[in-house]
């Protein structure tokens, strides 16, 4: 599982730049692999994503599969934004 950030009013995942194993630097959804990790360097990466800092976001488990569509659908344009609704439904807003 991954652990993602959710902003609870607007229901954005949060998102920035990243870096994946080969070092190449992409767009996607801001995430942790366990969530000590995700408790200790949530705010930082909010911080560096441009992200105010609010106490609406929440520290949000999801699979690893939810994870990638995310970043599919960002599809590596920080113009784009992704709502996920408390139904599980993900929407996407390009700027």
């Amino acid at each position: 599982m991954a652990i993602v950030l959710r902003h609870r009013i607007t229901e954005e995942i949060a998102s920035g730049m990243l870096r994946n194993v080969y070092e190449f630097a992409y767009y996607g959804a801001l995430w942790w692999e366990d969530m000590e990790k995700a408790e200790t360097l949530f705010e930082e990466a909010l911080a560096s994503a441009g992200y105010a800092q609010d106490s609406a976001w929440e520290l949000l488990e999801v699979k690893e599969e939810r994870l990638k569509l995310f970043n599919v659908k960002l599809n590596n344009d920080p113009r784009r934004k992704l709502l996920l609704q408390n139904d599980g439904s993900i929407t996407l807003i390009k700027s």
